[in-house]
């Protein structure tokens, strides 16, 4: 009966093993799957910069903050047409990304702070909508 016991205690163990085995890799795979999207998206959005929506962003936080007086909601929307065209080749799960590291690039050379990136992020957020793509709103 005690065989019987340990038998019985080292099969639930290897049960366990295996199933542990078993959740690990898939974490891991998804991990990996996940860094490989990452990496795809990265590439894409250095292939096609998108100037268009950097241009777009800074514009329009420029309108909003009453700095551009020689700028007219014409001269924004300008690039508004190939900011879509650009995110519209970049691919809907790339987008997102895309759209954070402009901000991320204009806070860091210091073109923007305090509460106009939050307002350029906001604006960023809601691009896609504003071009009809999904996803509609960012989350960063």
């Amino acid at each position: 009966m005690a065989r019987l016991a340990v038998v019985a205690a080292l099969f639930a163990a290897l049960v366990l093993i295996t199933d542990a085995h078993r959740t690990i890799i898939s974490a891991t795979n998804e991990i990996i799957d996940d860094n490989s999207k990452q990496q795809k998206c990265r590439m894409q959005i250095k292939r096609l910069k998108l100037t268009h929506c950097e241009q777009y962003l800074i514009e329009r936080e420029l309108l909003l903050l009453g700095h551009a007086l020689l700028l007219n909601q014409e001269q924004e929307e300008e690039h508004l047409k190939p900011c879509c065209d650009q995110m519209e080749k970049l691919g809907t799960k790339c987008r997102c990304m895309g759209l954070e590291q402009i901000v991320e690039q204009l806070r860091e050379q210091g073109e923007m702070q305090g509460e106009e990136v939050e307002d350029m992020e906001d604006c960023a957020r809601h691009l896609p909508s504003d071009c009809d793509l999904e996803p509609h709103t960012c989350k960063f």
